[in-house]
């Protein structure tokens, strides 16, 4: 019933092997590597050994900042506390903006650039950018 109990779990370093694995799949003998990454994965996924699993993620994020620090860039180290928290947040963020195109309308303001919500079901009305002040005419 509780399968994943007491096993690692999805972390960065399984996605990144996934999704490498992907592009491997165009050849015969290529396929084989996608295999073996997709493999290593699934282990990963399935591991009883969180310790290991987590030392290796800190040896991919310090091989990964090794190379995006020459980029200015870099990973945080607390990513196994988190894991995928973040991902529902990220869907929590498409569910408002959707439920704001439903209620308002975006439009750029054609001065300046700036995005103005306007609410929806209006006729005509005459907008006024916050920014630079440009009154235009929209239908909503």
């Amino acid at each position: 019933m509780n399968f994943f109990y007491g096993r690692y779990g999805i972390d960065v370093l399984s996605l990144f092997l996934v999704i490498i694995s992907g592009f491997f799949n165009f050849n015969r003998y290529t396929n084989i590597i996608g295999l073996i990454l997709l493999l290593i994965a699934v282990f990963r996924t399935f591991s009883k050994n969180i310790s290991k699993r987590t030392s290796e993620l800190y040896k991919f994020i310090g091989f990964l900042n090794k190379i995006l620090n020459r980029f200015g860039k870099s990973i945080p180290y607390n990513l196994p506390v988190a894991k995928l928290d973040s991902i529902p947040v990220a869907f929590a963020h498409l569910k408002y903006k959707f439920t704001q195109y439903r209620k308002y309308k975006i439009v750029p303001c054609p001065k300046c650039g700036q995005k103005l919500r306007l609410p929806r079901g209006q006729k005509k009305i005459i907008v006024t950018c916050k920014r630079c002040s440009h009154e235009f005419r929209m239908k909503t």
